[in-house]
């Protein structure tokens, strides 16, 4: 059955082929075995995108682009091959705004109506798998094309009241698409038809989640556009074949139609310089542009660290209203720091004894916390650690609560014996921690499964940029406040806490700032 793409005609289509199925019971069944032959009708004929950025015309039948096409043929030859047995890893490298991850989603949804099919679908924050009225979210996008579809196309007594719950979406028999954030284990349990991995390079978890998915589906997709960390991040490793065979399917921003050197030229005008190469022209160059650490995390070495139960252990903390950060650290006689573990929580959490079960791998029955998989075997791990433990902090945990009355501090130390050190800033400024940071680079052993949130927070951790056209020669007082701040702060504690520091001789060896950098990172407007 043939459905023009013109858009005016394609509405002209849908309305007749939906008034004749309206009449004709046996139209409607012919009508959906063509949906289950032709994953391509699907689309043109029934499903709907949505595009906010065009106001009251953000409502648009969704008719595939050509390079969309192409997507869609492909994962459908992918999905019947891995079906057969084959392992298939597909990476989509994207620009932004190419529609590729509502095409993924139709895809799923065209599968979990017309046929056996149980997918995972991720991304690296809930909120951005599952979240309602947020568009950027999968599953939005999901609730969003079942609405629009014609009832007589879903299966019988199928209803979102019925059989959509949060991160999840359930069909006949076995169907599913499930959702899941970035976490260690991510797809590790069960049998998926597929497993999706939406902006992969923007993950946290990017490596351990990629691997630990790898037994429970023979199709894993993975998309993103070219992340800030640029060719040190997973999803580069892969694309380049460093970390695994994958087939590779582009798209570029002239697939996209209405696209051309004058939407180009705008797009450059409209973007930095740093933005417009990576989110358009998908460039994995990077930058350490108004970077803190990226540079100098360089020097360190990243790869397998354990823990040493002969070394001496330590705890540096950094606890806000917004998330709080631990990392693990211990040092060996020679002077180097071998950084084991981090875990940060990016939301306030009522009550800092959630975080004790990490310190002494015992869970606080009485207390109802709720712990993810991964963060119960992160808590069991750390039990056979040494509970003699040095812990450092923020001098800011001293300060009480108004509501209760006590302080970090004396909630930490009175009832669970956990006793923070920390250093009064006695005016001090930030970048005197910072300076006693840089030198631990050269003598940093990072363990790269345990600790990707760490290393992604010293590759992006930045400096507010000055505002274009400012004549401003104030220093810097702080990096940015974001997702980086408690885990390179945490580290930043340590520093500034170390016992036994080795004085640097010299500062030749660790990474020197050229003069424009050093311009960038001293002066801007805060």
């Amino acid at each position: 059955m043939e459905v023009p793409v013109n858009q005016e005609e394609n509405l002209r289509f849908r309305a007749k082929l939906l008034e004749k199925c309206e009449e004709d019971l046996e139209l409607r069944e012919v009508v959906k075995e063509c949906c289950k032959r032709d994953t391509e009708f699907f689309f043109d004929a029934f499903l709907w995108t949505f595009n906010p950025k065009l106001g009251a015309n953000s409502n648009l039948p969704f008719i595939l682009y050509p390079k969309q096409r192409e997507l869609v043929r492909v994962l459908d030859d992918m999905l019947e091959r891995s079906s057969k047995g084959e392992l298939i890893n597909l990476l989509l490298d994207k620009p932004r705004d190419v529609g590729a991850t509502f095409v993924l989603m139709g895809w799923c949804l065209k599968h979990f109506l017309f046929g056996d099919f149980n997918a995972r679908v991720g991304s690296r924050k809930e909120d951005y798998v599952d979240k309602k009225g947020e568009a950027d979210s999968l599953f939005f996008k999901l609730d969003y094309m079942i609405e629009r579809l014609p009832r007589w196309i879903l299966p019988n007594g199928f209803s979102l009241g019925r059989n959509r719950s949060s991160m999840m979406l359930r069909g006949s028999g076995e169907n599913a698409i499930s959702g899941e954030s970035a976490n260690p284990n991510f797809g590790r349990g069960g049998r998926k038809s597929c497993t999706i991995f939406d902006e992969l390079g923007f993950w946290e978890w990017a490596k351990s989640s990629w691997d630990s998915s790898g037994e429970s589906t023979n199709f894993r997709i993975c998309m993103s556009t070219p992340p800030e960390s640029g060719k040190d991040s997973f999803f580069y490793k892969l694309r380049v074949g460093k970390a695994g065979k994958v087939h590779i399917f582009e798209f570029d921003w002239r697939d996209v139609p209405g696209r051309d050197e004058a939407w180009l030229a705008e797009k450059k005008i409209n973007n930095s310089e740093e933005a417009f190469a990576r989110e358009i022209m998908k460039s994995y160059d990077g930058t350490i542009e108004g970077k803190v650490y990226a540079a100098n995390l360089k020097l360190a070495n990243i790869g397998t660290v354990e823990y040493n139960p002969r070394l001496p252990l330590f705890c540096t903390w950094d606890v806000g209203l917004d998330g709080t950060a631990i990392i693990w650290i211990q040092k060996t006689i020679e002077g180097r720091i071998r950084i084991i573990d981090c875990y940060c929580r990016y939301d306030y959490v009522e009550g800092i004894d959630f975080f004790v079960p990490f310190i002494t791998g015992q869970l606080i029955s009485t207390k109802g916390y709720i712990y993810q998989d991964w963060e119960l075997e992160k808590i069991k791990r750390h039990a056979s650690w040494s509970s003699s433990i040095t812990h450092y902090g923020d001098p800011s945990i001293n300060q009480r609560h108004n509501s209760t009355g006590k302080s970090t501090f004396d909630v930490l130390s009175r009832e669970h014996q956990i006793y923070i050190q920390t250093k009064d800033w006695a005016g001090r400024e930030w970048n005197d921690l910072r300076l006693l940071t840089l030198p631990l680079f050269r003598r940093m052993d990072i363990d790269e499964k345990n600790c990707e949130p760490l290393l992604s927070a010293l590759r992006n951790a930045r400096y507010p940029k000055r505002a274009e056209g400012s004549n401003s020669t104030s220093g810097v007082n702080k990096p940015i406040h974001d997702s980086t701040s408690h885990l390179r702060s945490a580290l930043e504690y340590f520093a500034d806490n170390e016992p036994d520091r080795i004085e640097e001789e010299s500062d030749d060896d660790y990474y020197e700032e050229s003069e424009d950098e050093r311009t960038y990172n001293l002066i801007a407007d805060v």
